[in-house]
């Protein structure tokens, strides 16, 4: 059963992760990919989607800054983190935030899936 009614976005500016995420999920929803911070705002502060998968580390605005702005601006959305970082520090300040779910790349498809199903359904 299709859930082409069901938004993601998907923000990396790693073309191989957002491929990758189209082949996880873009299937089963309607997955919108987009590589920097700037478009994220203004795509999630327009469209309104219900789940968002954030990297931290990207050119110009990170994760971090994006996760900053949309909750200093109340917009209500479920955000997973997905990063290759280990720096923990990080994931505690996502966690402050109210992150959904925090990801180390290279991440497990299953918790992926299992995460979307959760937001989503």
């Amino acid at each position: 059963m299709a859930y082409l009614d069901k938004e993601i976005v998907v923000v990396d500016d790693d073309r191989g992760i957002l491929e990758s995420f189209d082949a996880m999920l873009g299937d089963d929803y309607q997955l919108v990919t987009l590589d920097n911070g700037f478009a994220a705002i203004e795509y999630v502060k327009s469209h309104k989607p219900k789940l968002v998968f954030l990297d931290i580390k990207m050119p110009g605005m990170n994760g971090m800054e994006v996760l900053k702005q949309l909750r200093q601006d109340r917009v209500e959305v479920a955000v997973v983190i997905v990063t290759a970082t280990t720096q923990n520090h990080y994931e505690s300040e996502a966690a402050e935030l109210g992150i959904t779910a925090y990801l180390r790349k290279p991440f497990d498809v299953n918790e992926v899936e299992d995460i979307t199903r959760r937001v989503l359904h």
